[in-house]
């Protein structure tokens, strides 16, 4: 039987891992392999200093490719073998470790969250309105605490008020011009050989051209239109989540980001895809509101809303090469 070195099996699993969802596309991750063992480390060069001063999203976006990692591992036959770096001390930029370890007959379930990490989108645009049976938002609850993570399907009278919440949140940013500076960073021009960003068709600037985005970023009223925007999505959203941790910590954060992967691939298995609304919690006053308004939620870490994609995304946003991304030891 033709056995691959376990370096080669890691090194396909890097593939899977830097597919994984971060906040606007920052990629923020590096990998490195010695032997039998995976590195996830954060890149503080692709820090977003305004929109996330904390790197609590950084984290958690390095977190997402650890645990598509985990999945390529088990797809591979191995089981999975995490250790999640307490502390900084040591290297404050190593977020875990990924051993092979033993042989593993890889199940279904496995082999699906594997089929899905390709397939998963994220959709900025509308739903339709059809219902998410509990059965199936019972899976990525499931899915969620199984990573240490607990997750909350709002009612419609929660799922309203955080619609005006995520609205004036976006009413604040987009009033900060810094802000607006660092997200028009982060902007992909259709027709880019950018492999980083938010590609501009992914996003309501009524228009994918440069200079229109350009022109419709500094608007006055950019605010208040696309809060307006998001929050009719989000009334209209068949389901809205809320993550949370009991902590607010380093390991919680991975633990977040590691749930939301899970979550977001179940999604995809299902027919569903999600949208995040993290500007909700970017704004101290209103995650703190978030916290208040869900008993037993914690520290709140991500919103999402999930249903059956109206005008499905089939293109993917853009990646960074393996090779940009990966130290071989």
């Amino acid at each position: 039987m033709l056995m691959i070195p376990p370096a080669e099996v890691l090194r396909q699993v890097v593939h899977v891992a830097v597919m994984a969802p971060s906040s606007h596309n920052t990629q923020p991750w590096k990998f490195r392999i010695h032997k039998d063992v995976l590195e996830v480390h954060t890149d503080p060069a692709r820090h977003l200093p305004v929109i996330d001063a904390d790197g609590r999203q950084r984290l958690q976006s390095c977190a997402c490719a650890l645990y598509n990692a985990r999945v390529g591992v088990r797809a591979m036959g191995f089981v999975d073998e995490v250790t999640v770096m307490l502390t900084d001390d040591v290297d404050r930029d190593l977020v875990a470790t990924l051993h092979l370890g033993a042989p593993h007959i890889s199940t279904e379930t496995d082999l699906a969250l594997m089929r899905a990490i390709p397939l998963r989108r994220t959709n900025r645009r509308s739903f339709l309105p059809r219902p998410v049976a509990s059965a199936i938002t019972d899976v990525m609850i499931a899915a969620a605490t199984a990573e240490g993570a607990t997750m909350v399907r709002l009612s419609p009278d929660e799922k309203h008020l955080i619609s005006h919440l995520v609205h004036e949140a976006d009413r604040a940013q987009f009033g900060n011009p810094a802000f607006r500076a660092e997200l028009t960073g982060w902007l992909n021009p259709i027709g880019s050989r950018r492999k980083d960003g938010i590609p501009f068709v992914e996003k309501e600037y009524g228009s994918n051209l440069p200079f229109t985005v350009a022109r419709t970023i500094r608007s006055p009223s950019l605010g208040n239109d696309f809060g307006k925007l998001e929050e009719d999505h989000i009334d209209q959203s068949p389901v809205v989540f809320v993550i949370g941790t009991p902590t607010d910590d380093r390991v919680d954060w991975i633990a977040c980001g590691q749930a939301l992967e899970a979550v977001l691939l179940h999604a995809t298995s299902l027919g569903l895809s999600a949208s995040f609304l993290n500007q909700v919690l970017e704004v101290p006053g209103s995650r703190a509101q978030i916290g208040e308004m869900i008993p037993g939620i914690g520290f709140p870490q991500m919103v999402l809303r999930i249903g059956i994609p109206e005008d499905p995304v089939h293109h993917p946003a853009p990646r960074r090469d393996v090779a940009d991304v990966l130290e071989m030891i």
